[in-house]
């Protein structure tokens, strides 16, 4: 399964397709509006709550069933059949404070304003198997992960206060989208040798969502507004490699995530009392989307035996994503800046975790992680130049008992950049260049929990003997 496509939270966000309906084909500004303000993060990691407490640093230890989102080659690892859940909760705050229009000759102040949310979502669901071939560790595993949750509401008031005086505008925006991105997951693994594990994981991606965004201005007895809905779809494939080189004190991970040509479908409408509109609505239709691969490599280092030391980094080829069709006006675009240039930036991110096993009186088994990581997005604002570059501090612990272990993670994210969006209503369905320039802080709070119960082995081979073998 491809991994945080980080989050981490993992989040993230899939909505930047937001933008292509109308943005594609220069009609309006609006969809640019809508990815700024329906995503925060946009990351391809990996789901579990060990991971999440080493900081994402997961590509060289991977030794629990969430290794298929992070390194399939650690999926060998495991010893006894497995059944493992991840679920993570989110609360995101996206704040921005002193915003200035300036239009025509007029400097419009903007009101401070607040978007926020919370929400739960199952993340990873897995069957885990481990078999023995040629006297070697063969495991397979079938698996579902929420690669991208999509469901996301924003409600922002603003007011527009002109410097040199006049009518103050309001601004009411509300945006509310729903739906998901899943990676559906066959994978195995073997262990080659004692120092050898290799793996690899088909991916079957499928998404579908929908959005609805409601934009008005009040200034004086005028009222502007403009209702914007869009519905999605994407299909596609693609295959994880794995590897891991393991020595009793370190190991190293490869991971390789291969690019894909996705089908992608969208249609929107536009509802909106504003003249001169350049926005002409899109009926659904397919088209291609190519997405990027992303090259992961990792170090673990286990001084002593309750000690462990991992980092990873993760490089995605970014400005690879982009539209292929044979519609002219779209072909080749970057899927991010929507543009040919090269522009959109590939990133790597940095990921570092360390981990401290208690061991209580009885046989469970305490661990305490911590983890650091630092994650550039995609996306750079058009007019101040700046990326968004999330940094992230994790904590974390878990316990295991018997066949039964719990792990839970807290990870604390920010940024804060100087950028600039579409506010007006006029901005937004008119082909306008003028934004408003502030600066923009995030704030994210992200708690994942995993469940895994391991089985005995022995009666789950006989059971599979007498299934596919017979007595």
């Amino acid at each position: 399964m491809v991994s945080t496509l980080r989050p981490r939270p993992i989040h993230r966000l899939w909505p930047l397709i937001l933008s292509a309906a109308t943005s594609l084909l220069a009609q309006s500004p609006i969809g640019v509006l809508i990815s700024e303000q329906s995503r925060a993060t946009f990351d391809v990691q990996g789901a579990g709550a060990r991971a999440m407490g080493l900081g994402g640093a997961f590509i060289a230890v991977a030794d629990d069933a969430t290794a298929v989102s992070f390194n399939p080659a650690g999926l060998a690892q495991l010893l006894k059949p497995e059944a493992t859940f991840v679920g993570r909760g989110l609360s995101k705050r996206l704040s921005f404070k002193d915003f200035e229009t300036t239009s025509q000759g007029r400097q419009l102040a903007v009101s401070d304003s607040l978007a926020s949310e919370t929400r739960f979502d199952p993340l990873f669901i897995a069957g885990t198997i481990p078999l023995r071939m040629n006297g070697h560790s063969l495991v397979l595993q079938l698996s579902v992960q929420r690669q991208f949750a999509l469901a996301e509401s924003s409600d922002r008031d603003l007011t527009e206060t002109d410097v040199a005086g006049g009518t103050p505008g309001f601004v009411h925006q509300r945006i509310n989208q729903t739906g998901q991105i899943d990676v559906y997951s066959f994978a195995m693994a073997y262990e080659a040798s004692e120092r050898i594990l290799v793996g690899a994981s088909y991916n079957q991606w499928r998404g579908r969502w929908g959005l609805n965004s409601e934009s008005s201005k009040q200034q004086g007895t005028s009222n502007t507004f403009a209702n914007y809905r869009q519905v999605n779809a994407l299909d596609g494939n693609n295959f994880n490699l794995g590897l891991i080189w393991r020595w009793p004190t370190w190991s190293l991970g490869l991971v390789r995530r291969t690019s894909f040509h996705a089908d992608y479908s969208f249609g929107t409408s536009l509802d909106t009392n504003a003249t001169s509109v350049t926005f002409k609505d899109s009926p659904y239709a397919k088209y291609g989307l190519h997405w990027p691969a992303s090259t992961g490599v990792g170090y673990a280092w286990r001084p002593k035996e309750h000690w462990l030391f991992t980092a990873d980094l993760l490089h995605i080829l970014w400005s690879d994503a982009r539209y292929m069709t044979s519609v002219a006006s779209l072909n080749n675009l970057s899927f991010f800046d929507l543009d040919r240039s090269n522009r959109t930036p590939n990133v790597t991110s940095v990921h570092v975790g360390a981990e401290y096993l208690l061991l209580t009186k009885g046989s469970s088994v305490i661990p305490l992680r911590f983890g650091f990581s630092r994650e550039p997005q995609p996306v750079v604002d058009r007019t101040t130049g700046n990326q968004r570059v999330v940094f992230n501090l994790a904590v974390g612990t878990g316990i295991k008992r018997g066949n039964t272990s719990v792990d839970i993670a807290y990870r604390y994210g920010w940024d804060r950049r100087d950028t600039s969006q579409f506010l007006d209503v006029d901005q937004l369905v008119k082909a306008s260049t003028v934004r408003s320039r502030g600066t923009e802080r995030l704030e994210m709070h992200r708690l994942d929990i995993s469940f895994i119960y391991q089985f005995e082995r022995q009666p789950v081979e006989r059971w599979l003997r007498h299934m596919f073998v017979g007595d």
